[in-house]
């Protein structure tokens, strides 16, 4: 399931993966590549919702917003990149 949040407070990958563990997850607008510090726009749950957080990566990225995908399922495997930028 593809969760949205579009939350409006600024949150590190580590504060993240507190509250979402073994999910996928959208940052926009978090500056510094090497120190992501951003907005936690959606969450992906589970495999099943890869292709949706994948198409709303693409689409911040067709707008020219920045954007990364982050996070694992942690499923000893894995459904596309770990990190993608776009």
């Amino acid at each position: 399931m593809l969760i949205i949040l579009e939350e409006k407070k600024k949150r590190t990958p580590e504060n993240v993966e507190k509250d979402y563990k073994n999910c996928k997850y959208i940052m926009t607008d978090f500056g510094d590549i090497q120190a992501p510090n951003g907005y936690l726009d959606s969450v992906s749950e589970s495999e099943e919702s890869f292709d949706e957080i994948c198409r709303r990566a693409y689409l911040f990225s067709k707008q020219g917003r920045q954007c990364i995908l982050l996070g694992t399922y942690n499923n000893g495997g894995g459904i596309g990149v770990q990190y993608e930028i776009s």
